[in-house]
């Protein structure tokens, strides 16, 4: 009885470890996700250098961010191109906002340029 009660506690350990060590609100999102919200992060961390609290405030503004666009794509599961472009699109236009909120404005500035060198070489 004695094992099986040390069995049990050893498991409930073992299962329960991983959530003690993790960060506030980290277990709310899967191991996948906080990789790429932190390699996000980083990339644009070496564009634009932020201090600790931004780094931080863009890494949970990048969670945030996949939540999302996960959940609607799950939400538009089978609706209209033009339903799912416009949902994406306003959750895009809210990510703009709140990181441009977030950057001081040489780092906006920063952002903006990265931004559409970016999109200008995709279009060439």
């Amino acid at each position: 009885m004695k094992n099986l009660f040390l069995a049990a506690c050893l498991a409930a350990g073992v299962y329960t470890g991983p959530a003690a060590m993790a960060g506030p609100g980290d277990g709310a999102y899967s191991p996948a996700m906080m990789t790429r919200a932190t390699t996000l992060t980083r990339a644009l961390a070496r564009h634009i250098h932020f201090n600790e609290a931004q780094y931080l405030a863009v890494k949970q503004l990048h969670l945030n961010m996949l939540t999302e666009r996960r959940d609607l794509e799950i939400l538009l599961n089978g609706a209209s191109a033009e339903e799912r472009d416009m949902r994406l699109s306003q959750a895009q236009q809210r990510y703009e906002f709140e990181l441009a909120a977030l950057l001081q404005p040489q780092q906006l500035v920063a952002y903006q340029s990265l931004r559409n060198n970016f999109t200008a070489h995709r279009l060439k």
